[in-house]
């Protein structure tokens, strides 16, 4: 018989990856052979928090990751947490012009293991327009933008309040200050509320500041 830890990640991965405890519990439950100990919500409970490094009872190989830190009820699996994919343009043999370099590096510092976690959430669905790009190699791609953005002069935190999914063109029109964002608009998940002060900042700062400078 599988242990419980295997059949934890094969609920997630046929889950797709991330899911509130709720469903993990529905999914080892139809895996899991019968009997099934009286409190199977805790067997799974324990054997998630022993194998992530988010929780304080680690103890065995960091498989799982917490969205929303312990308590938070939505868990992951850290091998579907891969890194948004580069795209050809960018040459990894060390020509790249200084635009490229700088476009290159602001991918990547905007690519947290955070901005990962949500896209999963939301299965790389844009949150305006609710595309989703399929690669070839069969992923799906999607954009994490900070609305408040990161780094100076904006110094917005990396946290999900403030962490919004997207397509490339709906990426760069925030970028940009081109659109403003309707909360009421934007497709949501139950477990991942974006916070409206961060939507304000969008709306009255960082479409005002971009307009000013022309960028």
């Amino acid at each position: 018989m599988a242990t419980w830890t295997e059949d934890i990640a094969l609920a997630l991965e046929q889950l797709g990856g991330i899911a509130p405890l709720s469903e993990i519990y529905e999914r080892v439950a139809a895996i899991r052979p019968k009997p099934h100990p009286a409190d199977l919500g805790a067997s799974v409970r324990g054997a998630i928090e022993r194998n992530s490094s988010d929780s304080t009872v680690f103890s065995g190989k960091d498989l799982f990751f917490s969205v929303h830190g312990i308590g938070g009820g939505v868990w992951g699996l850290r091998s579907m947490e891969k890194p948004t994919p580069l795209a050809s343009d960018i040459n990894a043999l060390g020509d790249e012009t200084p635009q490229r370099q700088h476009q290159e590096t602001y991918r990547i510092l905007r690519d947290t293991a955070l901005s990962r976690q949500i896209k999963l959430l939301h299965k790389n669905k844009c949150q305006i327009c609710g595309e989703s790009i399929r690669l070839p190699s069969g992923d799906f791609y999607s954009e994490a933008h900070h609305i408040q953005p990161l780094g100076n002069p904006h110094k917005g935190p990396d946290t999900s309040e403030n962490i919004i999914v997207l397509c490339p063109n709906h990426h760069v029109m925030l970028d940009y200050g081109v659109i403003s964002i309707d909360p009421l608009k934007i497709k949501l998940h139950e477990k991942h509320k974006i916070g409206a002060n961060f939507i304000t900042y969008h709306n009255e700062i960082v479409m005002k500041l971009e307009r000013k400078t022309g960028k």
